[in-house]
């Protein structure tokens, strides 16, 4: 069996994006273990690589594109650079399977490899048009490349074989935007990276003096500097006094740093080697994420230390089962904020929730072990 995988993101990288690449990555060839991989991947990726692979895995590097090639995705309708590469290993008819990291790939190329009598499998790592719409300042980039994103989505959506979304959200909006798809599907999720583990010294008491909140996550980007000043402006008035705020993570701007002089209680920790040893010796994880779609990664740091989370609905997406344990709050108000802080505050205090707790839960979900059989039983039959 021979798989073509054509990458969007990084997998050596960081970022959300990046994390689930890398974990879907690993979790196909444990899947289809055996099998022969040729990943078509942006050639800038591979100095990354932080691991030797075996001989049946072969990176195929794909050179940047033009700028003249950029500014035409309006009318041409490719929104990346392997249309050329990819398209011609497809037509060499050695492949078995294509496996597309993003929509916006698989859009241009999902009736070529259909052609080619290759089965096609996407992973959506969420409604790619609230992510662009979201994650681009420009309101005339919007304007221009958003059709283009739908109707690249809409294709794959319809015409691949096997979707699998990261959240039960993201699946029901592609059938109410895109309607019924005859394709198989399953949402898949995400998980810890293959090797890791909840690490058992994070069972440790709570802070008793002073709860401490972490925010954690690169800190420049659209998304994540708009949660930031969600949190400044609107929700840290809300907060009761003695109660601490860590803001850690990769690049902050100088702008965010400058405003937090101002705040005696809050610390924040900048590009950190190890982000993990920072969030375990806090005692709440809070995201206040509230653009883009998709799962957002970062609530899996507060998870993998045993901490609580409270996160914005649009952050929550994807974790209801932890909701449902009691382990997970979310919010949609600042009057829900609120009342969401102050129950777990009242049960973290009380003893009611311990990272003991927390940590079989969050074990029994998120072990990369436990998704590779889920996976496998999925695709089975396909």
């Amino acid at each position: 069996m021979k798989i073509l995988y054509i990458l969007k993101h990084n997998p050596w990288g960081i970022g959300g994006g990046c994390y689930a690449c890398r974990n879907y990555m690993d979790a196909f060839r444990d899947v289809f273990h055996g099998a022969d991989f040729d990943f078509c991947i942006c050639e800038e990726y591979l100095k990354d690589r932080d691991t030797d692979y075996p001989e049946n895995v072969r990176f195929v590097g794909v050179k940047p594109r033009g700028r003249l090639s950029k500014l035409m995705s309006p009318i041409t309708g490719l929104l990346h650079r392997h249309q050329k590469m990819a398209s011609g290993l497809l037509r060499s008819g050695e492949y078995d399977y294509c496996v597309f990291d993003e929509s916006g790939i698989a859009g241009s190329l999902v009736e070529a490899a259909k052609k080619y009598g290759v089965k096609t499998i996407v992973i959506n790592h969420n409604y790619q048009v609230e992510y662009s719409r979201d994650n681009t300042k420009s309101w005339l980039k919007r304007q221009l490349i958003l059709p283009v994103v739908e109707q690249c989505e809409r294709v794959s959506y319809l015409n691949c074989d096997y979707n699998i979304f990261l959240t039960e959200e993201d699946k029901a909006k592609f059938k109410e935007v895109y309607g019924a798809s005859t394709t198989k599907d399953f949402v898949g999720g995400c998980f810890l990276r293959k090797g890791d583990e909840i690490k058992p010294d994070c069972l440790k008491p709570f802070n008793d003096d002073r709860l401490k909140i972490v925010i954690s996550g690169t800190m420049g980007n659209v998304q994540n500097l708009d949660g930031l000043t969600y949190f400044l402006d609107e929700l840290y008035p809300l907060m009761p006094d003695g109660m601490d705020v860590v803001l850690t993570g990769k690049n902050p701007p100088q702008s965010l740093i400058k405003r937090v002089e101002d705040y005696p209680n809050i610390t924040i920790i900048p590009n950190p080697k190890d982000i993990l040893s920072i969030i375990e010796q806090c005692d709440i994880f809070l995201c206040p994420t509230r653009l883009g779609g998709g799962m957002k990664l970062r609530v899996m740091d507060g998870f993998r230390c045993g901490l609580p989370v409270i996160a914005h609905k649009i952050s929550a997406r994807g974790y209801s089962g932890f909701e449902k344990e009691g382990f997970l709050f979310s919010f949609d108000s600042n009057d829900s904020f609120k009342k969401s802080l102050d129950i777990l505050t009242r049960q973290v205090t009380n003893g009611n929730v311990s990272y003991k707790q927390a940590i079989l839960s969050y074990s029994k979900e998120l072990l990369y072990e436990n998704k590779i059989v889920e996976l496998r039983n999925k695709l089975r039959c396909f």
